[in-house]
Parts: structure tokens; sequence; C-alpha cells
């Protein structure tokens, strides 16, 4: 007996298709951000016209289509050793995080001397490992 199967051609591969996700989730995720800072800051400045959630919506699906879609790097492209640029970019993330939760927890009292620096440890610590894991 013949085993039969079906392939649907696509029109990109395999490799195309995860970066594809990979840049749509960065570009909704930093997105969705941009217009929550300019919301904190400005109440009724970016929700009047639209809702900047859509952006948060479609990065989480972008974000589990990437992780789902099947990994197909060579392995040479795997094993990119973090640079000053990486760190840079962490210390970047890791003073934002700061700031923001400093400004939307200062009515918070001592607590806010607690939360601050563990919502700093947790980026630092959340960024480290991800430049640490190698996939395999």
């Amino acid at each position: 007996m013949k085993k039969i199967t079906f392939r649907i051609a696509l029109p990109f591969s395999g490799i195309e298709v995860r970066e594809l996700l990979s840049y749509v989730f960065e570009v909704s995720l930093v997105s969705f951000f941009c217009f929550y800072f300019v919301e904190i800051f400005r109440a009724g400045f970016v929700n009047t016209f639209f809702n900047s959630f859509i952006f948060l919506w479609i990065a989480i699906i972008a974000g589990l289509l990437t992780s789902i879609w099947p990994l197909a790097v060579p392995e040479a492209k795997l094993d990119k050793r973090p640079n000053w640029k990486d760190y840079t970019w962490i210390g970047l993330l890791l003073l934002a995080t700061v700031g923001g939760v400093w400004y939307k927890t200062s009515s918070a009292g001592w607590l806010v001397w607690v939360i601050t620096p563990l919502s700093g440890l947790i980026v630092l610590g959340l960024s480290l490992l991800v430049f640490s894991e190698k996939d395999k």
C-alpha cells in the first residue's frame, strides 16, 4: 500500500516566514511600547484616535507563531556572542524599565524602593538569559 502525502507549495520558505514573523513581532512590540509611553505622559493623546493595544495583540500572536515555527537557521548564525552593542542595549532597557516603574509607582511610598530594583533585576536577568541560551 502506498502512502499518500499532500504538499502545499508556499511562496516563502520556512526560514523566510520565521524571519517575517520575528520582524512583525519586533515592530509591533516596539510600536506598542512607544504609544504606551506617550499615553502615560499625555493621557488621551493616543487612545483618542485608536486603540494601541491592537499592536500588543499582534505582538502576542506573532510571538507565539514565531516560537512555534520550526527553526531552520544555520549553526553559524546561532553561535553569535554578545558584544558591547548588546550590553549597551540591555543597559538602556534596564534604565527605561527602572525609570518607568519608578515613575508609575512613585506614590507607593517605601514600596517603590523594593519594586524598582526588582524590576531592573528581572530585566537584566532575562536579557542575560536570552543571550546565554543556546538553541540545539
